[in-house]
């Protein structure tokens, strides 16, 4: 019975020293584990110090090269009010900027918002072009780039084109001169014979007359292209349209129908209005002397898709030929017997003066010509 317990003790004693044996290796298996998760610790948190420091090294950095930039950074939050901006923006449109709504400061600084990639005049005579990119929190950034220095170059350089296109045409038009004053001289002499009976003297003086209307034609179309870069200030397009309809009905005849379409009645532009007038209401009188009647002449103002306003006049007569499209903007080209030439160049020189363009557009039938101008904003 003793020897029985005996064994009992010892087997106890085994099982006992094989738990702690056991219970000896799993601890310091999991110390190893404990020291091996610790080194990672250290080794995480060491990295995410590094990159935190990288982070706001970067973060210092980008706002160095956003204050540095030359043009102006706004940052827009979904409701266009102002959340960032840069120096140079502050210097641009001046203050307040922070929480303001971009219209607000736009209108403050007589900036077209809608005007994007325009040249734009600034309150302080500064130009300025616009970039604006969505953001993908429903804000945007805008981007104000000062081209005051470009423009004024673009400008002095239209103006010296045009007094160099000025003196081709000056030059030119001695030629033009030359006929109808001599014609005009001589039908006046003849008027002077005493010989002349009242049926002589009134033709006489209808030729005299009619020269005289033909010079003071080529005088006014040399002012009207000397002329093209005037002040200009904001006016509605359908006015001017109004205004080359009064012009024009007088002339129409029969069969001749005039229609005036305005697709944006809000529709302003900064042009000279005089000069404009005038060069629409040439493309309209080329509709006319070229096409017999019936004839269907239109003025069309509407709003391009990114904002800028057109001018359309379109005709369905006998159009222009493939052949000589490319040269009809060229001074002195014409295709008639009595025509100058020079109303087409005339036409592309005061659009252009107005920072536009003008183009023949292929419409199939007749002739379309398209002027396009910066738009201004209504409000």
């Amino acid at each position: 019975m003793a020897a029985t317990k005996l064994e009992l003790i010892e087997n106890r004693r085994s099982e006992l020293q094989a738990a702690f044996l056991a219970f000896g290796s799993v601890s310091e298996q999991l110390s190893g584990a404990f020291d091996s998760l610790r080194s990672q610790v250290v080794q995480l948190r060491a990295d995410l110090n590094e990159a935190h420091a990288g982070r706001e090294h970067m973060a210092a950095r980008l706002s160095a090269l956003v204050k540095g930039l030359p043009g102006g950074v706004l940052v827009l939050d979904s409701r266009g009010e102002i959340q960032e901006y840069n120096p140079a923006a502050l210097d641009l449109l001046g203050e307040p900027l922070l929480g303001q709504l971009f219209g607000v400061v736009c209108a403050r600084a007589t900036l077209n918002p809608r005007g994007i990639g325009e040249h734009t005049e600034l309150r302080s005579g500064r130009f300025v072009n616009v970039s604006r990119r969505e953001l993908e929190n429903g804000g945007e950034v805008v981007l104000l780039t000062d081209v005051t220095e470009a423009h004024l170059m673009q400008v002095f350089l239209t103006r010296q084109q045009r007094l160099l296109t000025l003196g081709e045409l000056a030059a030119g038009l001695a030629h033009q001169i030359r006929t109808p004053l001599a014609a005009a001289l001589l039908y006046a002499s003849q008027m002077t014979l005493s010989d002349r009976n009242s049926a002589d003297l009134a033709r006489c003086a209808e030729k005299t007359v009619g020269s005289l209307k033909q010079l003071d034609k080529l005088v006014n179309d040399m002012l009207a292209f000397a002329h093209g870069g005037a002040a200009r200030e904001a006016v509605s397009v359908s006015a001017l349209l109004e205004q080359v309809a009064q012009w024009l009905r007088p002339a129409l005849r029969d069969g001749i129908r005039l229609t005036i379409r305005t697709q944006a009645p809000d529709l302003m532009v900064r042009a000279n209005a005089p000069s404009l007038v005038s060069a629409v209401l040439n493309l309209a009188t080329n509709a006319l002397q070229a096409a017999a009647a019936p004839l269907n002449l239109e003025l069309l103002a509407r709003r391009t898709p990114n904002g800028r306003a057109q001018i359309v006049v379109s005709d369905n007569g006998p159009g222009v030929p493939v052949s000589i499209r490319e040269r009809i903007f060229e001074p002195f080209f014409t295709t008639r017997a009595r025509g100058n030439g020079i109303g087409l160049s005339i036409v592309k020189s005061v659009v252009e003066a107005h920072e536009g363009s003008v183009h023949l557009a292929d419409s199939g039938v007749g002739a379309t010509f398209v002027i396009e101008l910066p738009a201004e904003d209504p409000t």
